[in-house]
C-alpha cells in the first residue's frame, strides 16, 4: 500500500492522514488523471476515491463536489445501484464531517434500506451499516450507532471480511459501549 495513504482512527471514530501532505499530493495526482480515464466506471472511481482522501483531509466541500459528480456520472451513464449506492455512502459520511446530519441520516437511511431489498447492492450493506453508525456516533446517539456496528460485525464475520474491517469494526464497538458505560 502506498504510504501516503496510511491512516488511523481518532477516538471519534474518524479517519485523520499520518502523512497529510503526502495524501494531498497523490490526491492531486488522482484527479490530475481524470483526463486520460478510460471509461466513465474508471472516472467515477477516481472521483469516489478522491471524495474519501479529500474528507479525511478536511476538505469537505471539494469533498462533496467531486463525489456529486460521481453521482452524476453513475446515473448519466447508468452505471448500477452497487456504484450507485458506494458513492452515495461516501457522500453521506462529508455530510457527516459537515455536521448536516438531518441530509447525511437520510442517505443512510436510503442506502442501507437499498442495500437490504436489492441484491446487486447487499454486499455493501456492511459498510452502509459500519457508517451509518458512525453517523450517529457522531450525534451521540451511541445506542443507536452501537446497534449498527454490532450488525456491521457480524455480517463481517459472516463474509469474512479483510482484517482490517473487522479491526475498524471492533474498535467501534469497543469505543461506543465504553462511551455507553460513562
Amino acid at each position: 500500500m502506498d504510504k501516503r495513504l496510511e491512516m488511523k482512527e481518532d477516538e471519534n471514530l474518524r479517519s485523520v492522514p499520518v502523512d497529510p501532505i503526502g495524501l494531498r499530493k497523490y490526491v492531486i495526482d488522482l484527479l490530475g488523471s481524470l483526463p486520460t480515464a478510460s471509461s466513465h466506471a474508471k472516472r467515477v472511481s477516481i472521483l469516489g476515491e478522491a471524495g474519501v482522501h479529500l474528507r479525511c483531509l478536511g476538505d469537505l466541500n471539494e469533498a462533496e463536489q467531486v463525489l456529486r459528480e460521481a453521482l452524476r456520472i453513475v446515473d448519466e451513464e447508468q452505471l448500477g445501484l452497487r456504484k450507485e449506492v458506494q458513492q452515495k455512502i461516501r457522500l453521506a459520511h462529508v455530510l457527516q464531517y459537515k455536521k448536516e446530519f438531518k441530509f447525511s441520516d437520510k442517505l443512510f437511511k436510503e442506502v442501507i434500506e437499498v442495500c437490504r431489498t436489492h441484491e446487486s447492492a447487499s454486499k455493501l450493506l456492511h459498510f452502509a451499516l459500519q457508517h451509518a453508525g458512525k453517523n450517529l456516533f457522531d450525534q451521540n446517539r451511541f445506542t443507536e450507532a452501537l446497534a449498527l456496528f454490532e450488525e456491521a460485525m457480524e455480517l463481517r464475520l459472516k463474509l469474512e471480511a479483510p482484517e482490517d474491517q473487522i479491526k475498524s469494526t471492533a474498535q467501534a464497538i469497543a469505543r461506543t459501549k465504553a462511551l455507553l458505560q460513562n
